[in-house]
Parts: C-alpha cells; sequence; structure tokens
C-alpha cells in the first residue's frame, strides 16, 4: 500500500459521481452534511468531517495543504488531524475513489 505523505498530491477517480448525501440520509447515521461517491460498482458515504477533505482532494493540493486546510476549518491542532486525515486517504486509495496524481495529471490539472 502507498503511503501518505504531506507531499503526495491526490486526484479523485475519473468514475467517482459525488452527490450531497442530503437526499441519501438514511445510508448513514452521520450523513448529514456529508457526500454519497458512487462508482459503478459501490456506494460510500462521505460524513461532513471527511466532505471537506474529498473536497480538496483536487489534483492541486498536495496532502500538506488539505492538512492545514483541514486543521484550519476545524480549528484543531495539525498533528491531531494528521493521521485521521491520512487513514481516510489510505481508505480511499484502497476503494480506488482517488489515485496519487502523476505529474501528467498535476501538468493538465494546473492549466485549469
Amino acid at each position: 500500500m502507498t503511503a501518505i505523505n504531506d507531499s503526495v498530491i491526490l486526484v479523485r477517480g475519473l468514475d467517482v459521481t459525488a452527490r450531497l448525501t442530503n437526499s441519501v440520509m438514511e445510508m448513514s447515521d452521520r450523513a448529514e452534511g456529508g457526500v454519497l461517491l458512487e462508482t459503478v460498482i459501490g456506494r460510500y458515504v462521505l460524513d461532513r468531517d471527511a466532505r471537506l477533505v474529498w473536497l480538496l482532494i483536487d489534483g492541486r493540493h498536495s496532502m500538506g495543504q488539505v492538512l492545514e486546510s483541514v486543521a484550519e476549518a476545524s480549528g484543531q491542532p495539525l498533528e491531531q488531524i494528521r493521521q485521521p486525515v491520512y487513514d481516510l486517504c489510505e481508505r480511499l486509495l484502497e476503494f480506488g475513489l482517488v489515485e496519487i496524481a502523476t505529474p501528467a495529471d498535476i501538468a493538465a490539472l494546473s492549466t485549469r
């Protein structure tokens, strides 16, 4: 498994559709304010805390930048949120919902 670190840049999978969970609240007890991710083979509900991480995974932000934004938004110390965010990103990688951005991905996304 790939080790997540502050310099890794992730990009969302091209086959992932995301919808706000207000329309699918019955899928999780903690879905309010979250996001539903769907692929051909599965559905995944992220709670509101994980939603922020998902939104920052765009092929432009390093994990270090994602962590700083999450810490600022949550008001929690960076070191307190680092491992939970890393764990979430490892799971997203495991399920194929995100990928490690290649140099070509990064170049293409930086022109937008």
